[in-house]
């Protein structure tokens, strides 16, 4: 059998340079498991498609491995079957490859380049991290080769990337280039891409749908999961509510507990706001309750499902001091004692014994320039029948303001703020028209639709009133979900759990030590999800980039 009757493969991706390159051909011999010797280069496939590495050990088992790889391959099966590469081809040229204990002294001499080269990298890396003028991959001419990618600095080929894997042509580039963002996910980031869709199926199914049929269909591990993950977003009393005798066994009590600790609540919050609804009337001050006190009362199907820590009231600007001169003399107190007002958004938070903290707002967005707050009175508000004094915003006001809310809080813990949209959507089913005209009366100009986008496995697409042509990266999407589930056990477990129940352990925060201990801190997750999202979704970011350029004027 003469060489070019040999069947033949080509060789994509980095793992067995230096000897192979990315486009070399190599020429295959069918062979036996134990015909081969540790040191041959062979081709087997795993997971649908070929893999030319290294044999390294035999015996039981085949043990392989790449030449620049520094962990081996999982174990061949004995059914796998196995192609000897006899030679290789490159620029037209073959070299016969090496076998037995040469190819495995070749394999030694390769893993030690690879170690080499790491640590120049790293070297290479830190330098164009200091350095004050780089080039960014991004910038550079770039070209596709199927899944390959290939980038050009003056003509040269300086970097290419396959399937997320990044390779330098020479190390000297890496110290004046910083390589391209990765745009594909790793396997745990699906993973928890894949979570965080189930867990928003699952409350649009709360919403629109059957949720205890959804439920049932997952696996005990996610059942489990969803639940654990649920009660760090304050989610176990709707779980409790809807999912009753399908929770598993570990979490029914403990979010029944929940469920009657946060209705215990409600008794004490609703008779704490009529008080407090008693002071406005003595005053003669209209007013609009706003977030939870509107949302429990107005929206959800049980005021104990939506989590409160405190009372939003909105009134007139005009009669901001006045009111807050006579609740202080009422007993409520603040911790600050000079406040200058109408520099905030709103009054300093007042507190009394026995009663929930009060937020008094004179305008209820957080950029004082986009619109006078006075025009809600005319226009945006309804007066209560009985209740001359209480008004409350039209339910398109209400969804604007979740909206916007998800915008300007860049995101983070917007689970409750798409339950609050989902419910409001449902009851309401408010007026898209006249949502699109408060957006552009106020200034706001958002994209009404990113959020069906962003979540569609929760909105049915009956159920999403705007369409959105931004385009979302899955990326860009994974920073969202992120941001969205980010768990926060000391301010939410606490308050739902005020009958006992178990808290989840909190880990403890290390504490570095030696002399570069600011050097090896570490970026915390949420903020690196942050920056993503900033570079790969600019509009969601805009918001609240354009508030802190602005706040001061």
């Amino acid at each position: 059998m003469n060489a070019e009757s040999l069947p033949s493969c080509l060789v994509a991706g980095f793992s067995m340079q230096p000897l192979l390159q990315n486009g070399d051909r190599v020429f295959l011999q069918p062979v036996k498991h134990c015909e081969l010797l540790p040191g041959d280069v062979i081709v087997f496939q795993r997971g649908g498609r070929n893999i030319v590495h290294r044999v390294i050990r035999t015996g039981d088992v085949i043990q392989t491995q790449g030449d620049a790889n520094p962990l081996p391959d999982e174990p061949l099966m004995p059914e796998t079957e196995t192609s000897l590469c006899l030679s290789f081809e490159h620029g037209n040229v073959r070299t016969p490859l090496k076998r037995g204990d040469r190819g495995l002294a070749e394999f030694r001499r390769n893993q030690r380049l690879r170690k080499r080269r790491e640590l120049l990298l790293k070297i290479a890396r830190f330098l164009c991290r200091i350095a004050p003028f780089k080039l960014r991959a991004e910038e550079l001419e770039q070209a596709e080769f199927d899944s390959l990618r290939v980038f050009y600095w003056r003509k040269h080929p300086v970097a290419c990337e396959q399937n997320g894997e990044w390779r330098w042509n020479r190390i000297r580039y890496a110290c004046f280039i910083k390589r391209a963002h990765r745009q594909k996910l790793r396997e745990n980031e699906r993973k928890e891409i894949l979570f965080a869709e189930t867990l928003f199926r699952l409350l649009g199914e709360m919403v629109f749908g059957d949720p205890r049929k959804f439920f049932s269909e997952q696996s005990p591990e996610m059942q489990e999961e969803l639940c654990r993950r649920g009660r760090m977003q304050a989610l176990s009393p709707i779980f409790y509510y809807l999912l009753t005798d399908l929770l598993p066994q570990t979490w029914f009590p403990v979010f029944k507990q929940d469920f009657y600790a946060q209705a215990h609540f409600d008794f004490f919050y609703s008779d704490a706001l009529k008080k407090i609804y008693g002071e406005f009337s003595s005053l003669g001050t209209p007013f609009i309750p706003l977030k939870g006190s509107f949302f429990a009362y107005e929206v959800y199907p049980h005021p104990a499902l939506r989590l409160r820590r405190d009372q939003d009231i909105l009134l007139r600007r005009s009669e901001a001091e006045k009111v807050f001169r006579h609740l202080q003399e009422s007993g409520w107190n603040s911790k600050e004692q000079r406040h200058p007002f109408f520099k905030r958004l709103h009054l300093p938070t007042l507190i009394r014994e026995g009663r929930p903290a009060l937020e008094l707002h004179w305008h209820i967005l957080k950029n004082r320039l986009f619109f006078d707050p006075e025009t809600l009175w005319s226009e945006a508000s309804v007066p209560i029948p009985g209740e001359p004094l209480r008004r409350n915003l039209c339910p398109e006001a209400h969804y604007l303001l979740t909206v916007y809310n998800l915008y300007f809080d860049r995101w983070q813990f917007a689970c409750r703020s798409l339950l609050d949209l989902a419910f409001l959507q449902k009851k309401y089913r408010p007026d898209p028209e006249r949502i699109a005209e408060l957006n552009r009366k106020w200034n706001l100009n958002l994209d009404l639709g990113l959020c069906y986008r962003l979540f569609p496995s929760m909105f049915p697409e009956e159920q999403r009133l705007f369409p959105s042509v931004t385009a979302v990266p899955d990326r860009a999407r994974f920073a969202v979900y992120r941001l969205s589930l980010t768990e926060y056990p000391e301010a939410v477990v606490p308050l739902l759990s005020r009958s006992g129940g178990p808290l989840p352990a909190i880990p403890e925060k290390r504490k570095r030590r030696g002399i570069f201990r600011r050097a090896r801190r570490r970026t915390p997750e949420t903020e690196k999800a942050l920056r993503l999202l900033e570079r790969l979704l600019p509009g969601a970011m805009e918001l609240k980039q354009n508030y802190r350029k602005n706040k001061d004027k």
